[in-house]
Order: C-alpha cells, then structure tokens, then sequence
C-alpha cells in the first residue's frame, strides 16, 4: 500500500493508492479529527481496488496554514468536500463517492451538488444540514442575538470538545478519549462561531432535491445518533436512499467494524456504479 500527501487549496490530504482502482472515495472526517486517523479502514478499504483521498477539514490537522487551529466555517467545509472530488475526479477519472464520518457527514451531504460526486455514504451520523428535523433542533442558534453574543466575544467564546463530547461512550471502550489526545494532530477546541456555523448552514441544494443515490449507516448502540434517528433523517433525503444498520455496534464503524463498514460500502459504490452505466 502507497501513501501520498497533497495539498488542495492550502488543504492537506493523505490518498491511500492502490495498485488499480475502479472508483474514488473522498472522505471528511468526524468532530476534532484529521484525515490520517482511518489508516485501519482505509488500507483495508483501499486494498478491494479503491483510490482514496481523506482530507484535514479547514481549521482542522494540517489544514490550519492561514487560521488558528478550531476555527472554521460550515460552508467552506461543505466547499471542501466539492473541491476535492472535483480535483479527484479530473485527476483519476474514476466515479467519486463522499464518505462524511460523524460530523463530518454534513459537509458530504451538503456537497452532493457537486457534478463530480456519484454518491454519499453516511456513517453514524444524522448531521445532515437542511433536514427538518436538525432545524428544528437548532432553531434557537438561529437567534440573531446569538450571533451578536458570539461576535461580541469573539475567539474566546469556545466549545471544549473533551467536555461535551464523550469518546469513551462514543467509541464503547475506556480509554479512547485518552488515545486521541496522545495524537498532536488532533482538536479539542472549536471556536463557538465555528460550530454555531455548522448548527445554521442550509445547503444550496435541498434534501427533497437530490437525485443521487446515499448510503446511511448507523450502529445499534451508538448513543448520539440511534438507529431510530438516523432512520428519520434519512427519509427527509430525496433520490435513491438505503440505511444499513450494524448491529452491537458502536459510533465508530470504520475504526471497530472495519471489514462489515468495508464490504457495505463497497457493494453500495459498486451497484450504483453499474446503474450508472447501464
């Protein structure tokens, strides 16, 4: 397995090459991450013939040359994932698929726009902008008083990612919040304008309007994002739309059910590549 580092808009990425490929796989990663923490899924991914490409979001990893690292936009992530498969697919010419991992879902879907992409796989995640159900969640950090609080105070208005988010339960082992912290590249402070981004950003494109197809997947025991929810959300997505659940399973599919995650991926990018060109 070769290993390469490139750079996309001040944007840094590792792409997993394999010895041939049939189709491209552009992956966004979850809360406080970076593009380097899936080399379990994406050499074994890779090895089933598939050129992927997993980026550092803006704010995020290396991808902080202009910016502190924590701060970023919803919609310049969301513009991250278009430029990526845009810049895959001129370079490969292969079909590109979105995998949006946790938070990182929200910039996959809202990039499904983009004429390069073929599809979307979600996993674990109901962090889908535009839906219904998440506005209606998030209604109040739509308050232009919160904004004005935010401005007012500037960077030093934070969100600790350590004390809201729980890894351990997330990951359904103890010590998984200790082992992310043991790795520099990983953030554990969002700007509050940051992630109030995330919570107000509405895609260029409805949900209702989409016409490619999405993979969701869900673990049974995933305590943020149930089955029940992800479900519901996925309902609000237009075009060909399938869920897959696993179950015993926890947040983290890539990392801890690496070969089953694998395998559903692959057969959902397959099938949907030869629907295209049948």
């Amino acid at each position: 397995m070769r290993t390469e580092t490139h750079i996309l808009n001040e944007l840094h990425a590792i792409r997993y090459v394999p010895d041939s490929a049939e189709y491209a796989l552009v992956i966004s990663h979850g809360l406080g991450g970076y593009g380097g923490i899936y080399d379990v899924f994406c050499e074994h991914h890779a090895a089933k013939g598939v050129d992927i490409w997993s980026y550092d979001a803006p704010g995020h990893g290396r991808s902080t040359m202009n910016r502190a690292r924590g701060t970023w936009t919803m919609e310049e992530w969301a513009q991250a994932s278009r430029d990526w498969a845009a810049h895959v697919k001129q370079k490969t010419g292969l079909p590109v698929f979105l995998l949006g991992s946790s938070l990182g879902a929200a910039a996959a879907i809202s990039a499904i726009d983009e004429d390069a992409v073929d599809g979307v796989i979600i996993m674990g995640s109901a962090a889908v902008p535009g839906s219904a159900l998440v506005r209606a969640a998030t209604e109040d950090w739509r308050n232009p008083a919160v904004n004005k609080i935010i401005e007012s105070l500037g960077r030093a208005v934070r969100l600790d990612i350590d004390i809201m988010f729980n890894f351990d339960e997330d990951y359904g082992y103890k010590g998984a919040s200790e082992q992310k912290k043991s790795d520099p590249l990983n953030t554990w402070s969002y700007d509050l304008a940051s992630w109030a981004s995330f919570l107000q950003y509405d895609p260029p494109q409805p949900l209702s309007d989409n016409t490619k197809p999405v993979l969701f997947t869900a673990g049974t025991d995933d305590p943020n994002f149930p089955p029940g929810t992800v479900e519901a959300i996925a309902s609000e997505v237009g075009g060909p739309v399938s869920v897959e659940i696993f179950d015993g399973a926890h947040h983290q599919l890539m990392l801890f059910e690496t070969d089953k995650f694998s395998t559903c991926t692959d057969q959902f990018c397959r099938a949907n590549i030869q629907s295209a060109e049948s």
